[in-house]
C-alpha cells in the first residue's frame, strides 16, 4: 500500500524529473557539439593531408625538371595525383650566404676571413656604419665557428652570458636568416636593412651568384663580393648580353670590371647557372590553402631537396 504524498511534498518528484531532463539535455548538447567538432577536425586534417600530398608530389615533379638552363619567369601549374599545385621558382643563390663567414665541416668550422670581409662590406653598403659592420661580421663568424676564441670585435659565449636572458652561440651553420637576429650587434635596424640581400644556404661556402640571372635589385650582393660601388655592380648586371654571358671570363672582361685583379677565390664566386633554386608551392584541398617553400640543390644531377618549410619563408 503506497504512502499518501504529503501536501508539502507534492510537485517535488516533478521538479526532480525536470532537473534530470535538463541535465541530460545539457550533457547531450555538449556531446553532440564535441562530435561535430571532432568531425570538422577530421575533415580539416584530411584536407590538409591532401594539400600536403599535392605539395610533396609537386616537389618531386620539380626535382625531375631540374637543372634547367633558365628558370620559368612565371608561376606554373602542376597536376599531381593528389591535386593541383602552383609552383614558383627563382634563383636561390643570388644572395649573400651568411654561412660563408665560416669554413670547414659541421662541428669543426673556423672563421673564413674573406667571408667576414664581404659581409662587413655588404652591411656598410646598406647603411651600417663601418665599425659596427665589422663588429657584426666578426660576431657572425664567432656565432658559427666551433671554437670559443672571439675574433677582433666579435663575441663568443661570455658576451652572451651577460645578457638579461643568458644564451650561447650556435657553434654551427645558420639554418634560417631569422636566427641571425640573435647575433651580437644585429639590431632591428641592421636586420631590416640587410635582410633582403641575405640567405642561409646549408653549406659553409662563399656566396656564388649567377651572373646570368642576377637582377638590378641584387646589385648589393655583387658589389659586396667584388668590392665595387652599388652603381657599378648594377651597371655590370645591366651589361649582360641578351643571350647571357658565355663564360665567367667574359663577365670579368667587361669594360666596367676589366683591369681589376680580384683574388682567385673571388673570381670563382661568379657562376653562370643557378646552383640553388628557391621554390614556393601553393596547393589546396576543398578550399583549404597551403603554402610550401624551400630550397633545391640544383648543382647536382638529379637535383636534391635541401630545405622544406610548411609555410612561407620568414
Amino acid at each position: 500500500m503506497m504512502r499518501p504524498v504529503p501536501h508539502h511534498e507534492q510537485g517535488a518528484a516533478l521538479i526532480n524529473v525536470l532537473v534530470l531532463v535538463g541535465v541530460m539535455a545539457a550533457l547531450s548538447t555538449g556531446l553532440f557539439d564535441r562530435l561535430r567538432l571532432a568531425r570538422h577536425l577530421d575533415e580539416g586534417r584530411a584536407q590538409l593531408d591532401a594539400a600536403r600530398g599535392a605539395a610533396l608530389a609537386a616537389e618531386t615533379m620539380i626535382l625531375v625538371r631540374l637543372p634547367q638552363a633558365r628558370l620559368p619567369e612565371r608561376p606554373f601549374r602542376l597536376d599531381t595525383p593528389a591535386g593541383i599545385a602552383t609552383a614558383t621558382l627563382r634563383p636561390g643563390g643570388n644572395c649573400f650566404n651568411l654561412n660563408s663567414v665560416a669554413i670547414g665541416p659541421p662541428g669543426r668550422t673556423t672563421t673564413r676571413p674573406l667571408g667576414v670581409e664581404q659581409l662587413a662590406r655588404l652591411l656598410s653598403l646598406v647603411g651600417t656604419p663601418d665599425t659596427e659592420a665589422q663588429r657584426v661580421a666578426a660576431a657572425t663568424a664567432d656565432w658559427i665557428d666551433a671554437d670559443q676564441q672571439p675574433n677582433p670585435g666579435g663575441a663568443e659565449d661570455p658576451a652572451y652570458a651577460r645578457a638579461a636572458t643568458p644564451y650561447r652561440t650556435g657553434g654551427t651553420l645558420l639554418a634560417e636568416v631569422s636566427e641571425w637576429r640573435a647575433v651580437a650587434g644585429v639590431t632591428p635596424a641592421v636586420y631590416a636593412a640587410a635582410r633582403p640581400h641575405l640567405c642561409a644556404l646549408p653549406e659553409a661556402e662563399l656566396s656564388r651568384p649567377n651572373a646570368n640571372s642576377l637582377l638590378p635589385g641584387e646589385a648589393v650582393v655583387l658589389a659586396a663580393i667584388i668590392g665595387v660601388p652599388i652603381a657599378t655592380a648594377r651597371d655590370a648586371i645591366a651589361a649582360r648580353p641578351a643571350a647571357g654571358w658565355a663564360s665567367a671570363a667574359d663577365f670579368w672582361a667587361q669594360p666596367l670590371l676589366a683591369g681589376r685583379q680580384p683574388a682567385a677565390d673571388v673570381l670563382r664566386q661568379i657562376t653562370l647557372k643557378d646552383q640553388w633554386v628557391a621554390f614556393s608551392l601553393a596547393s589546396s584541398s576543398a578550399g583549404l590553402p597551403l603554402e610550401t617553400t624551400g630550397l633545391i640543390d640544383a648543382a647536382r644531377a638529379p637535383a636534391r631537396l635541401a630545405v622544406r618549410r610548411w609555410g612561407p619563408e620568414e
